[in-house]
């Protein structure tokens, strides 16, 4: 059902309904012109037999009599019948297959004659449909005569069936032939959308450098790849600006960073019993946070323009994990934490020592930073076909699956907590997974409150 949803299916319902309206019209002017048609052959038939009676009455009732009995074999196959009537309205004549009754004068019949010699009628004569014509008219010797003439509509309706059949061979194979030429002609018309869509996926998927290509003709769908590639020229200008701009504030803030980290970890050294020894410290500690920010800044942005180089080799996810660890020993103390790592078995990663390191790193600190106190962290491991997987666990407060995937965008923090993280943690983590072809997924807890964060690397 989506595929008739698509422009072309549209396009060719819309040729095949036009066409179906234009066929009715047609049609429907064919068939009033045939009802109009029959309707004069059918009113002449009758009037030319009306007139021989009329003529044949000049010459006295018996002759109109015996002209009418003689003919009488004759009116019955063309479905014809008569009465004649005195102007008393007592039957002269009747014929034979009709019954009394059949052709009757009404009272609504005799009014109409007051003022037309003539009145049409609809009847119904032998369970047929006919039509009966009524005429009044004088003899030579001023006697007045009733004429009933009614003609069987059978051949008309037989014409007017015939009619629907021929059409409907007519108009379905138009509709049909309308439908796949409407296909056709959609599907010429819509490739070039198809080239467009590819290639915007393309761009989207793997980067802003590639173009749309122009077909030449300066149609719609040029003038339209023409918008898009200024739309795709201005973005990656834009986001080159801010790569390089992001590089650069990286690179200029980390030496002074570096400088001022050195100098507060020396005053602590040469003058450990200072009063002011503990404000040293803390201005030793936000530098060491602010440089760990820098780093986190300058890694996207050289994800970001492709600059990351990845050197592949085995990596053990037990070490990395294991000296992740021991790196939130004070966050474990401090907030009494248990920790339950089930690593033992787990299977050799295929990527980089480092990137790895610094994605499970990030996801120890986040999950050891919004653990509660006393509360468990539980590290294991899972392996596929040809993927390991790391899955990291706490149980704080946990994430709303609506916000799981926010959390992992940069400058986004878990539970919308500001003032724990700078929230480029499961950013650079998750940009890590990508280099690797991998993945990172926020998921509900294996039991409990909390949040699991699955991280599926390649296997060596």
């Amino acid at each position: 059902m989506r595929r008739l949803r698509t422009i072309r299916w549209r396009i060719a319902a819309s040729a095949a309904g036009f066409t179906l309206v234009a066929l009715s019209l047609l049609a429907g002017y064919f068939y009033y012109r045939l009802l109009r048609n029959l309707d004069h052959q059918m009113e002449r038939f009758v009037d030319e037999e009306t007139r021989e009676v009329e003529q044949n009455l000049n010459k006295g009732d018996e002759v109109v009599l015996q002209e009418l009995r003689e003919d009488e074999s004759i009116h019955d196959r063309s479905a014809l019948w008569f009465c004649l009537r005195d102007e008393a309205g007592k039957e002269l004549f009747r014929s034979s297959q009709l019954k009394p009754g059949d052709l009757e004068m009404t009272d609504a019949i005799l009014k109409s004659l007051e003022s037309n010699a003539r009145v049409w009628s609809p009847v119904k004569v032998l369970g047929q449909r006919a039509r009966m014509r009524t005429s009044t008219f004088k003899t030579r010797d001023g006697r007045q005569r009733y004429l009933h003439v009614a003609l069987s509509e059978r051949e008309a309706l037989e014409s007017r069936a015939n009619f629907f059949v021929q059409i409907s061979y007519a108009v379905v194979p138009c509709v049909l032939m309308a439908l796949f030429g409407g296909f056709v002609v959609a599907r010429r018309a819509t490739a070039p959308i198809d080239d467009i869509a590819a290639t915007a996926s393309r761009i989207q998927s793997s980067g802003l450098g590639e173009r749309i290509p122009l077909r030449g003709t300066d149609d719609e769908l040029d003038q339209l790849a023409v918008v898009l590639n200024s739309t795709y020229a201005a973005l990656e200008e834009s986001f080159r600006r801010v790569r390089d701009f992001s590089a650069s504030a990286s690179h200029q803030l980390k030496t002074p960073l570096t400088v001022i980290c050195g100098e507060a970890e020396l005053l602590i050294r040469e003058r450990p019993d200072d009063p002011d020894v503990a404000r040293f410290a803390t201005i030793a500690d936000e530098a060491a946070h602010l440089a760990r920010i820098v780093d986190q800044l300058l890694f996207l942005a050289r994800a970001d323009s492709e600059k990351v180089g990845l050197e592949m080799g085995p990596v053990s996810l037990r070490a990395i994990v294991e000296q992740g660890l021991r790196r939130i020993e004070p966050y474990v103390t401090v907030k009494r934490l248990k920790l339950e790592s089930a690593m033992e078995g787990a299977p050799d990663a295929l990527g980089s020592d480092s990137l790895l390191g610094t994605a499970v790193q990030n996801l120890l600190d986040n999950a050891a930073r919004y653990s509660p106190d006393g509360g468990r962290l539980r590290v294991g491991w899972e392996a596929g076909d040809g993927v390991v997987a790391l899955e990291i666990e706490n149980e704080g407060e946990g994430i709303p699956a609506a916000q799981r995937g926010r959390v992992m965008e940069r400058f986004s923090t878990a539970g919308n907590k500001p003032g724990k993280g700078a929230g480029l943690g499961l950013a650079v983590a998750c940009e890590i997974a990508a280099l690797h072809k991998g993945s990172l997924q926020a998921l509900d807890p294996r039991s409990g409150a909390g949040v699991r964060f699955r991280l599926e690397v390649p296997r060596a």
